[in-house]
């Protein structure tokens, strides 16, 4: 399933989360996120990923209120407005449960983020407010078509100038953390 998004960087939330609401868009959520993760030793996925100008990985994702998710992702690292992405999302019990099972067929454990996320929706647009470890907060819109998704950028008054392409980790390398890939975990300070 292709997805299609973009992302706003350095967002004042109070400001998004008045316009989206004057738009009548409805507030779906607000929660502490935990994800894990996971590459074959080597790192494998990535590497044949990007024989290809991509990223990809496996991620277990608890959303904070009842639903776990699993997921390959595979991100292009094209300049279109809206890069190509390739993600195959299930949901399952449990982390503990898929990680037993990435385990068993011989991948490891990257990385642990927690991200705080905010959800907004208005018909079929989805905006996430999101807040991770160390960066300013960004907007993420995404949407059913690239059409929408431009849509959906121009109802909150920005333009194409205003969006990042990339996935998280491009944000913390574009905030000049190059070495993030190397934490074993991305916490928020207790």
């Amino acid at each position: 399933m292709q997805e299609f998004e973009t992302r706003v960087l350095n967002i004042n939330i109070e400001e998004i989360v008045k316009k989206l609401e004057e738009l009548g868009a409805t507030k779906v959520f607000e929660t502490l996120q935990k994800r894990c993760t996971y590459d074959f030793p080597g790192k494998r996925l990535l590497n044949e990923a990007r024989e290809k100008g991509a990223e990809a990985w496996v991620r277990i994702r608890d959303d904070g209120f009842g639903s776990v998710k699993m997921a390959y992702k595979c991100h292009s690292n094209n300049k279109k407005l809206l890069p190509d992405c390739t993600e195959v999302e299930f949901e399952v019990p449990n982390m503990e449960m898929p990680e037993a099972f990435l385990f068993s067929i011989g991948m490891k454990k990257d990385q642990y983020v927690e991200t705080k996320r905010i959800r907004y929706e208005l018909d079929d647009l989805q905006f996430d407010i999101d807040t991770w470890p160390k960066l300013q907060p960004f907007l993420e819109i995404e949407g059913m078509s690239e059409a929408r998704v431009l849509e959906g950028l121009i109802m909150l008054g920005f333009t194409t100038a205003d969006t990042f392409q990339g996935h998280a980790g491009n944000v913390y390398e574009k905030e000049g953390f190059n070495d993030w890939k190397d934490w074993p975990e991305i916490k928020f300070d207790a």
